[in-house]
């Protein structure tokens, strides 16, 4: 499949941008059913961007073929716990947008596929790995992980590549490395709140 641009947008459209290079060769189309990403949906009030299992559809790729069209100024990050992962999301509706480590050494982003529109979905190519199965709600018989090996070692390779070409992480990170903005953490109250039962 040749590489497409592909456009993404919060749920108002006020940050909305491309996605560059897409193709299944070119990244990771994962699914995740663990409790933290159900619990961050919960927390931005959009469990739409859920299935019906509580899974979250992310596609892996690089910072450097991120680019914000409009709506920059929106961008913020959510973190569960002080060390957690950054969960960016738009700030004006509250749409997740992104998960990535909290490394610019580690560039990978992980584009929520809720934030594209159903025509363009199909460039992204079907699901190479399935995370914590066991963590999904109503699971249907024989959900279970798999391709999680292969996918981390392409996710390590992109990394390591981006790194080396010079990828700076921006703009969810600055030049010296650190967050862009100011994450908001959640209280283990209010985490424990939000939490999948």
């Amino acid at each position: 499949m040749t590489p497409a641009d592909v456009t993404f947008s919060c749920t108002c459209g006020r940050v909305h941008g491309t996605v560059h290079d897409v193709a299944p060769n070119r990244g990771n189309h994962v699914k995740c059913y663990c409790r933290s990403c159900q619990t961050s949906a919960r927390v931005l009030h959009c469990e739409e961007s859920l299935d019906g299992m509580g899974g979250t559809s992310i596609y892996q790729t690089i910072p450097s073929k991120v680019s914000f069209d409009g709506g920059l100024e929106h961008l913020a990050c959510l973190r569960l716990s002080p060390k957690g992962l950054l969960r960016w999301y738009a700030s004006c509706c509250d749409a997740p947008l992104f998960t990535m480590p909290n490394a610019s050494w580690f560039a990978i982003a992980g584009l929520n596929m809720a934030r594209i529109a159903e025509k363009d979905r199909p460039l992204f190519g079907d699901i190479v790995a399935v995370h914590q199965a066991q963590q999904a709600i109503n699971a249907t018989p024989g959900l279970r992980d798999f391709g999680l090996k292969r996918a981390g070692l392409r996710v390590f390779g992109r990394a390591l590549k981006a790194k080396l070409s010079g990828d700076s992480g921006a703009p969810f990170f600055d030049n010296t490395g650190k967050i862009s903005v100011t994450p908001r953490v959640l209280t283990l109250e209010e985490r424990r709140a939000a939490e999948p039962t």
